[in-house]
Parts: structure tokens; sequence; C-alpha cells
């Protein structure tokens, strides 16, 4: 840090602000824009393209500075996210007509995993799923627990071994993980995560209670509605998860009220070697998660919530017979009725990303195309059912529960 003695005090105000994310790129607000200093303002440079400058040239030190319109974020706060970096939004919540010096303070730490509830723009980077994931580990037992923020879907479960932990990260490519304090050390897990699967990693420090942390969550006495009462090492990762996010959002995430124990016993079992053979999500010689693969063959849906859906049917198929085959009876009864699958497609055009809006909604970080966006969906979707309820067979409505 600078010596405060040389510096403003919006300077000095900057410096403790940024010495409470040091891990953080600090977009420091200033009436109408961002601004970065000294390390922030050369990474700023080197990855947004924007010139570096000085508000201090005449000084023997000149602190470097590159700044971006506010109206910009939407432009540049992705580019420095994807490119792996952590991005600390300071605001100013006090009056900027007062005579005193403006009060800014930290209102959330954007990664890349929680990207998406910024606004709607940012959706069509998390199309497919937007998974976040912690890992615990203990004598060689690893516990994860992750969370797809594009469904709220919440999951824990365990691993005896690391070469059963690496072919489920390969399945569900998070968008960055968080390491428990016992795992900062261990360099081969770090170098597969970052070298193999090109990870972004995040380290975090759960509270010692982490148990608190999850029944003060969900206002329980215990978790055995869970079935986590006895699995500390679930909970320690659930717990890691959940501090890692509200200390960045700065939100209580009250949204997230129900967490899976699953061993996935139903779905078949596909190793990395298969699902990079079989092109099925990803292929090489394309270098492409979209192009050339079963998924890019496959995926004609309308909506996110269907293309996330189809994805991790491909990589995790069913094995129950009563599941396959009802929705068999569904693929049938569309194929054998075109235009009942073209009124369908033509009321799927409208539906938006209902889960993200709704996260939004949550957050109150909404603004009025996402409330329009979503009226727009649920009539959509009532339309839908109107359809199916009235030209589908009896059999297929019962399936479905419409009548």
């Amino acid at each position: 840090m600078q010596n405060k003695e040389n510096l403003t005090p919006w300077m000095v105000q900057f410096y403790e602000i940024k010495n409470q994310y040091k891990d953080c790129i600090l977009f420091f607000r200033m009436w109408d824009f961002y601004e970065m200093f000294d390390e922030d303002a050369n990474i700023a440079h080197r990855v947004l393209w924007i010139a570096v400058t000085s508000r201090n040239k005449n000084a023997v030190k000149p602190i470097p500075l590159a700044w971006i319109p506010y109206h910009a974020k939407e432009k540049y706060l992705p580019m420095l996210v994807k490119a792996g970096y952590k991005v600390a939004i300071a605001e100013q919540v006090s009056d900027p007509k007062a005579k005193w010096i403006v009060k800014r303070e930290v209102v959330r730490v954007v990664t890349p995993s929680t990207l998406s509830l910024e606004w709607e723009n940012y959706e069509d980077i998390n199309v497919i799923q937007n998974i976040i994931l912690a890992i615990s580990e203990n004598k060689k037992r690893f516990w994860i627990s992750f969370l797809d923020l594009a469904t709220n879907k919440w999951t824990t479960w365990e691993f005896w071994d690391f070469e059963k932990l690496k072919v489920e990260l390969y399945k569900l490519s998070p968008k960055e993980v968080i390491l428990d304090k016992s795992l900062f050390n261990n360099i081969e897990i770090k170098e597969i995560l970052i070298k193999k699967y090109s990870l972004n990693i995040f380290f975090y420090e759960a509270k010692k209670d982490y148990k608190k942390t999850l029944l003060d969550h969900f206002w329980v006495i215990n978790l055995e509605w869970f079935n986590l009462e006895d699995k500390n090492l679930a909970i320690k990762s659930s717990a890691l998860l959940l501090e890692y996010l509200k200390s960045n959002q700065k939100s209580e995430f009250t949204f997230l009220n129900k967490i899976n124990f699953d061993t996935f016993s139903w779905y078949m079992d596909i190793d990395e070697s298969t699902i990079k053979n079989l092109d099925l999500i990803y292929n090489f010689a394309t270098k492409s998660s979209t192009i050339w693969t079963l998924f890019w063959v496959l995926n004609k849906t309308k909506t996110a919530t269907w293309t996330r859906f189809l994805r991790e049917q491909i990589i995790k198929p069913l094995q129950d017979i009563k599941e396959i085959e009802k929705r068999q009876y569904m693929i049938e009864e569309f194929f054998n009725n075109p235009i009942l699958l073209d009124k369908v497609q033509l009321h799927l055009k409208y539906v938006s990303d209902i889960d993200t809006i709704l996260n939004r909604l949550a957050l109150n970080r909404a603004l009025p195309r996402d409330l329009l966006n979503l009226k727009r969906s649920l009539e959509s979707t009532v339309s839908i059912f109107e359809i199916i309820k009235e030209i589908w067979s009896d059999k297929l409505n019962k399936i479905l529960e419409l009548k």
C-alpha cells in the first residue's frame, strides 16, 4: 500500500477496500466511472485493452490508473471474469452531493459462476450449465458439494478415490471450484484441476462450526431430512460452498432451501475415456463443446432449461426402464403428431430462462425487462399445458399428471 501521507482521502479509501479483497480486481466507483489502480490497472490494460494513465503524473512513483464508463460494465466485466479473475464491485453508498467524502463499499464479488446473476445479457454465457463446486477431503476420502445456479439444484456426494472424482469433474465441468483449507497445499489436485480441466480454482476457509452454517440456513435443528446428519465431510463441503457464495454476493440465498445427498446409482456409469472417445460433449478435433459432438447433433431445444437437461442426460443416461419408457411415450406422441409439435415449439420460442430470472428477483437485481420476460414465459407455459391437455392422449396426460 502507498504511503497515506501522499494520498488523497478517496485513494486511502480505495486501498482500505482493496486490502480486504486482495485476490480481486477492484471496480472502484467514481461517479460515472469504475476506476482501477496499481496492478489492477495493469491487468485491465492487458485483458481489456484499455489505456493506463495516472492521476498523479508528477509524483515520484505515479499510481497506474485505468477506468471504464459505468454503463460499459456489461461489456468489460465478462472479459475479466472469463480471463479467470474475480471482480469486486465497490459502489457509492452515500449521497455523492454531500460535502464529505462519499462512502463506498463492495456490494458483491463477481466470479465465473455468478456472472449470470448480474443481468439478462450474461445468460448466454451460462446457457448450458452454471455449476460452482466445493471439495473437502480427509484421509483420501473426498466429498463434493455442487450447485447449479442455472437451476438451483444443490447436490452432495462422496468419492473414495480421486480417480472417480476426476470423472465427475469432467462430466460436471464446473465454472469454478472452491477448495477446502486442507487442500490448499495439495499440488497434485491443483495441477489436475488447472492444467487438465482448465478450471477456475479459488480457496476459502469455512467456519469451524460448519454444521451450524447449514442448520441456520435451513432453519432446522438437524439435517436428517436431507440425509446428511452423520456425514461430516458432506456438511463441510456444503457449508464451504454456501459461505463462499454468501460472502461474495452479500446475500443470504434464502431461495436455496434444499440439498440432495445423491449417489446417482440410477444413472449409467460412463467413464472419462468413453465420454471423450465418443465425442459426447466435447470434440478434440474442433476443440469445441458444441460442434461435431453428440450434444451438437441432438440439440434442437428451444429453451435454456431443456438445453441443460439434454446435456445432463447424454452424460448420465437413465437405467430405470420405467422412466425410459415414460420418455419414449412422450417422444412417440410428438413424432406421430407434427401439429402438436409445431404448436408447442411456437410457444417455446417465447420462454426465457425462468430460473435465472427468478434468481435475479430473489437477489433484488431484476430489471423491468426481466419482469416482462417472466410474464411472457409464464403465459407461454400455460398455453403449452392447455395444448397438451387438449391434444395428447389420456395415457400421456396421466403420466404428466395434467388430469
